[in-house]
């Protein structure tokens, strides 16, 4: 399923992709759009065998998963988004990837689909850094909420977990929790193919940051309000170094990495700020807010 918050002409690359691998043909293909009449109008002129759930008002991408998945009918649920290009094999290595290792959930790597300006290889490096296609196989602790398919039989009990409309790294630590196996495959790939401007990642860096802290913060009280803002007064330089060793450690993009490193810098700061007040004031509208 493709959570669609961008608008066009976004999903319509990744829809040409799966088209191109099956879809309409034995491939559900759900998306969960909340951009506006033209999205959805354009997507059923030119995909007429993609289900489409419409929200004419603001949605929030979690919201849209969990609605999306709720929709689909198949035992495998690959979840994406609008701005995500799945490479061509990428139906089959999912669906290989599942069979071979038994997993519940089984993610893969990122690659950069807009490598032609500074600004988009720093958002490449402060979202994925973690995840730079390859990725090694086996078990992970990170899987990326955009590249991940799911064993949907497998973790039927648990299922409702999709549907607190929370962000991938609260579902993955509650499948983890009840014992289900989760792992990245090399060979599933998708392309981030989004253009940013400074001020529009800015935005999206701190309205992130400040609902993740939000939503972690909830139910604490003053005390641990503020202990975990002072915390994230230290940040900065710990996102900086985790990306740094991430690069180091692949042996890629470390050039880029080095042009783009006053905007990586720029960006760890506002995702602290993000973080700071949202552990003081909550997370507000800002999950509505993320592109």
């Amino acid at each position: 399923m493709i959570a669609s918050v961008n608008g066009l002409p976004y999903p319509i690359e990744c829809l040409r992709s799966l088209e191109a691998q099956g879809g309409g043909d034995g491939c559900e293909v759900i998306v969960a759009d909340c951009s506006g009449p033209a999205t959805v109008a354009a997507i059923r002129e030119l995909f007429p065998w993609v289900r489409v759930l419409a929200f004419s008002e603001p949605r929030s991408i979690p919201f849209l998963r969990s609605r999306g998945i709720e929709m689909a009918r198949a035992r495998l649920v690959a979840v994406t988004e609008d701005h995500c290009v799945p490479a061509p094999t990428w139906v089959r290595a999912m669906v290989d990837a599942v069979a071979r290792t038994g997993w519940a959930a089984v993610g893969g790597g990122v690659t950069n689909g807009s490598p032609n300006r500074v600004v988009d290889w720093a958002v490449y490096f402060c979202e994925y850094s973690g995840l730079i296609d390859p990725v090694p196989a086996g078990p992970s602790e990170q899987l990326p909420g955009m590249n991940t398919v799911y064993d949907m039989d497998q973790i039927a009990s648990v299922r409702h977990v999709f549907h607190e409309d929370r962000w991938e790294n609260v579902i993955h630590d509650r499948l983890r929790e009840r014992g289900y196996p989760l792992g990245l495959a090399p060979e599933i790939v998708v392309a981030h193919s989004k253009r940013f401007t400074i001020p529009m990642f800015v935005s999206e860096r701190y309205h992130y940051s400040r609902a993740f802290a939000g939503h972690r913060i909830d139910g604490r009280g003053g005390a641990a309000r503020l202990a975990f803002a002072a915390a994230s007064l230290a940040l900065p330089p710990v996102l900086i170094a985790r990306i740094v060793g991430h690069v180091r450690r692949r042996g890629l993009h470390r050039g880029r990495l080095l042009m783009a490193a006053p905007l990586v810098v720029l960006f760890s700061v506002v995702w602290a700020a993000g973080e700071f007040v949202g552990y003081l004031a909550g997370p507000g509208d800002s999950i509505l807010r993320i592109r």
